[in-house]
């Protein structure tokens, strides 16, 4: 799967079967340049005219395509956001009919760090910028990505339904901490060592298999699985009780 590139996307701003206006290939090279500062410097301290010298423009030209530097960050949002769900929906589209529902949550995760871990400017800013925006932006957005998960929702229902994530587990606490797990990944990802689809093969097996060692590598008389309250010189402490997180 391939990032869509300045011209590929002002091309599907303008209606099939034409070439962009002018006007248009302005707009997405704005948007462009937006995503650029906004993923470098924030949102507090990007300002209109890095846009605008990113851009190649001037800044009094920005108004003329956008109304406001928030309607500049809604765009970027939205492209972000479009691309994150295109992503995962084509990773799914890609497992062969039949699969398990823990191969096709391996692929959604795929998917998912293909595209947070490809570099783009926009899925870059949305996670530098989305905590730093106006209440009223963030909630819209936040909406936005609520409708987004559905496709997590689905998939982890059913992985609790046919046994493969455990019925003790609140799944929207699992959602959540996957997908916040993805997407930090922005932060301290570098090239080289690991390669996108190895680390989301990585996180498929932490999800379904633990950090523990396997059993068949454990020693026999640690293979064994032991009451701690009845080790030598140990008391039973009462349990903590967990309480669901029913607002998530």
């Amino acid at each position: 799967m391939q990032v869509a590139t300045k011209q590929s996307r002002a091309k599907k701003m303008a209606p099939t079967g034409r070439t962009p206006k002018k006007s248009e290939v302005t707009r997405a090279r704005i948007l462009d340049a937006a995503a650029f500062v906004f993923r470098r410097k924030g949102y507090a301290l990007a300002r209109l005219s890095d846009i605008s010298k990113k851009a190649k423009t001037q800044t009094s030209s920005i108004y003329y395509y956008f109304e406001s530097r928030e309607a500049i960050v809604a765009e970027v949002l939205n492209i972000a956001n479009e691309r994150t769900a295109i992503f995962v929906r084509k990773a799914l589209e890609e497992v062969p009919e039949g699969s398990s529902v823990r191969e096709r949550i391996t692929a959604a995760i795929r998917g998912h760090f293909a595209i947070t871990l490809s570099g783009d400017d926009y899925v870059s800013a949305h996670m530098r910028i989305f905590d730093q925006i106006p209440a009223k932006l963030r909630d819209h957005f936040l909406r936005v990505l609520d409708e987004n998960a559905q496709v997590w929702r689905v998939l982890f229902k059913e992985a609790q339904e046919t046994g493969q994530i455990r019925s003790d587990l609140d799944i929207s606490v699992l959602r959540l901490l996957l997908l916040g797990m993805m997407n930090w990944s922005v932060e301290w990802y570098k090239p080289g060592r690991l390669t996108p689809d190895e680390i989301a093969q990585q996180a498929a097996k932490i999800l379904f298999e633990g950090i523990g060692p396997l059993p068949s590598a454990l020693p026999k008389a640690e293979s064994r699985i032991r009451d701690p309250a009845k080790a030598k010189g140990t008391r039973k402490r009462p349990q903590a009780k967990v309480t669901s997180v029913s607002a998530l």
